[in-house]
């Protein structure tokens, strides 16, 4: 979508006159009150209101989230406007804020280009965030980079998750959920005093439901869920201290029979001897002998028979972690404040999936040309360590404030992979092969930033952080079994290895970046601010995972940096019961890096891109006219273009292609209702949420695309003003809309993962 296009967008959301994002938790305020409710964030370490804080953020209440079930990462992607999400593998989740993604990047060096934080603790491994989302104070969805306050400096923007916090006035929720594909969710927490000076909070959540598809091969679930979290805080707050000390421990485990694969045939073959699509076609002949054919939801996952072992391995994923977190906070001087954020992560992930969905080994026996089964299991352990300190001041009627601190993170992650191969063609695609990496991450930084009010209306805002990565390991790559059941004597090793028997070797390198940020904000009156800012963000190299041999291995992928120019305003007027907040942006990607699958060698290849420009624009515009009605609408467009990338194998340049799996535009519109029933004032609260994603290109090449399409969810609350209980019906994908997560392209297929179907159910709460 061309620049010019985002135009007719913004001035089609002023013309509606309608509002932005419920995300933002307009539809929180209290029946009778029509003004929306004012929402505090922390974005800059400094609680702030969200109208006056100069960046582009949506805050997302926790009321909300539980409300509209945004239950984890991809529920966020799929309803907040400039952020999408996309799946490679369960323990590869991608987070697009503003066309920046993590594209397929899970050595143990790699960083993530979206961030995660939970309660300002950086969250360093995708396949650690498992974490169903529950009790929670809000969201923050911050855009673009963060290269000075976040905490770690990141290039595309950060998800910021807050835990409700414990309370010094007694209280609870529990709430009960039942719904199709036999969801059965209990959520929960108990909060309140347990000395004078000391309170406590204990939430928890379960989930469980079966599977959104079946392996027909095994007779089992898959995209099935079997999950716990609980989470325990204390937080010691003596009445005649200014000292705060908060603890925050948790555990969560997920189980699942794994993802459902797919191949759907589309091409990207030039040739009709190129065109293989072996699991297409190998799908469609099993359709054809089998009663009732073969919907996407319906697969034929291989599982692999591992050199040494008497019976195959099932399909299947497990991620368990738990964390510590402690925040300390106490005035060490007048007006100037002491804070220290230690955190401490451990996880653990198992994951084994076919990446194609059937292989020559099918209950059908049926081959096609160069089908071949290729199951994967990748094994994680990681630990990591940080600690921030920092000096903040907040001196009353003063023009002038500050900002200093440090920062330190040190990551342990050992990744054991799996490749098993069964082919009745192709040697490269016959045995086992092996890689087992250490690595190692270190991160170090100081920061500072400093505001001076010019002005009673102008303020200009100046930081800069030195952030300085550190990465080392080993990593071994052997040929374990040259050949399979199909074809015992091969003599080639499973792709991507190259060598026999193979290679053991270090790596390591260090990187450092000064990244600065200013910002002019504008406040001529009340409700109206505008604000300029330049910011730079900055993400350190690494180090290719499962090379093809030594020399791939300690070749390191350079670090990638984003500048980014943004101007914007904020704008609330009709008397608190509107609000409308726009950004418009110009970025500038230099060396970003890029992970995709080479069809010359069969294997992942991560390089850098020379250069990409992003352009966009987000406007979010919500209304409350009157007590009962809230209503929103919110858009974004980009213009994300590569300005220097050529593959370093193919050696085809993408100069002018558009940023992979990033959508050209995304709508989202909806409203809430509340009205009296059965003579009981406010008691029925009727909610609908719509987004509207573009064109959304797989690869660099943005020859295989999904197509735009709209995901619509609903709610309905029956919750009397003077009873302590609420029974909702909800559900989401309404129209049971078929997209996709994910593809692989190769020869000539697209093998694809599709996002959930139709849920729907109901809900019991109750408050105390």
């Amino acid at each position: 979508m061309k620049l010019q296009h985002t135009t007719s967008i913004i001035a089609l959301v002023a013309g509606m006159g309608l509002a932005g994002p419920a995300l933002a938790a307009a539809a929180a305020a209290s029946p009778g009150n029509t003004d929306l409710e004012e929402l505090v964030v922390t974005a800059q370490k400094r609680e702030e209101n969200l109208q006056v804080a100069p960046l582009s953020i949506t805050a997302i209440s926790g009321e909300t989230l539980a409300r509209d079930k945004i239950l984890n990462s991809e529920d966020l992607g799929h309803t907040a406007i400039g952020l999408s999400f996309t799946q490679n593998s369960p323990q590869a989740l991608e987070l697009n804020i503003r066309g920046v993604v993590n594209t397929r990047l899970t050595a143990p060096t790699a960083d993530q280009s979206v961030s995660t934080f939970v309660d300002e603790v950086y969250v360093s491994r995708s396949g650690n965030l498992n974490t169903e989302f529950y009790d929670l104070a809000r969201i923050e969805l911050i855009r673009g980079p963060q290269g000075v306050l976040l905490g770690k400096n990141v290039t595309g923007g950060a998800i910021s998750v807050i835990s409700a916090a414990p309370e010094f006035t007694r209280s609870g929720e529990f709430a009960f959920t039942y719904g199709n594909y036999d969801l059965k969710q209990t959520t929960g927490h108990i909060t309140g005093p347990i000395t004078q000076d000391l309170a406590g909070r204990l939430s928890f959540q379960t989930v469980n439901h079966s599977g959104y598809a079946r392996d027909l091969q095994h007779n089992v679930d898959l995209e099935d869920l079997d999950s716990t979290q609980i989470r325990g805080q204390l937080l010691y707050q003596p009445h005649d201290s200014d000292l705060r000390v908060h603890l925050t421990v948790d555990y969560d485990k997920d189980t699942s029979n794994g993802p459902n694969r797919v191949g759907t045939g589309e091409t990207t073959c030039t040739t009709p001897a190129q065109c293989f699509a072996p699991w297409y076609k190998a799908r469609l002949a099993i359709a054809a002998l089998r009663p009732g054919g073969l919907s996407i939801r319906e697969s034929f996952p291989t599982w692999p028979l591992f050199a040494g072992t008497t019976t195959p391995t099932p399909q299947g994923t497990r991620h368990e972690s738990g964390s510590a977190i402690l925040k300390v906070e106490k005035d060490v001087m007048p007006d100037v404040t002491f804070t220290s954020v230690s955190g401490y992560r451990h996880g653990q992930a198992f994951t084994l999936y076919d990446q194609s969905g059937v292989g020559p080994t099918n209950p059908y026996n049926v081959v096609t040309p160069l089908l071949f089964a290729e199951p994967v299991n990748f094994i994680e352990h990681v630990q990591q360590i940080s600690e921030e300190v920092r000096l903040t001041s907040h001196y009353p009627n003063s023009r002038f404030d500050w900002i200093v601190g440090a920062y330190y993170l040190h990551t342990k992650v050992h990744q054991f992979n799996r490749f098993w191969g069964e082919s009745t063609v192709l040697p490269t695609l016959s045995g086992e092969s092996h890689w087992d990496d250490y690595g190692r991450n270190q991160d170090l930084a100081v920061f500072g930033q400093a505001g001076y009010k010019l002005t009673d209306t102008l303020k200009l805002e100046a930081g800069v952080r030195y952030t300085r990565d550190k990465k080392n390991g080993v990593q071994s790559g052997r040929a374990i079994a040259l050949g399979d059941r199909l074809k015992p004597n091969d003599t080639a090793p499973l792709t991507p290895l190259t060598s026999v028997p193979g290679f053991t070797t270090p790596y390591g390198d260090h990187w450092s970046k000064v990244t600065p940020q200013a910002t002019l904000t504008w406040t001529p009156q009340d409700g109206l601010m505008t604000y300029a800012t330049v910011s730079v963000g900055f993400k350190g190299g690494g180090f290719q995972n499962d090379a093809p041999n030594a020399f791939a291995a300690q070749t390191a992928y350079r670090p990638e940096s984003l500048t980014n120019y943004e101007a914007g305003y904020k704008w609330e007027f009709l008397d608190h019961r509107a609000r409308w907040n726009t950004s418009v942006f110009y970025m500038k990607y230099k060396d970003l890096q890029v992970q995709r699958t080479d069809g010359t060698c069969l294997c992942n290849v991560i390089a850098n891109a020379g250069a990409a420009t992003i352009k966009g624009v987000e406007s979010e515009f919500q209304v409350a006219p009157v007590h009962a009605l809230r209503l929103w609408l919110g858009a974004s467009a980009l213009n994300a273009k590569y300005t220097d990338y050529v593959d370093p194998v193919t050696k085809i340049s993408y100069n002018g292609k558009f940023l992979q799996r990033t959508p050209r535009y995304q709508i989202t519109a909806g409203g809430e209702f509340v009205t009296s029933v059965l003579d009981m004032p406010d008691a029925l609260h009727v909610r609908l949420n719509y987004k509207y994603q573009g064109k959304l290109s797989w690869a660099p090449d943005n020859v295989q695309y999904e197509k735009a399409y709209g995901l619509l969810d609903g709610r309905v609350t029956f919750a009397p003003a003077d009873k302590p209980w609420s029974v909702s019906l909800w559900g989401r994908n309404l129209t049971d809309k078929d997209y996709r997560t994910n593809i692989i392209d190769i020869l000539g297929d697209a093998v694809a993962s599709f996002g959930a179907p139709r849920t729907f159910g109901v809900e019991v709460a109750t408050k105390f």
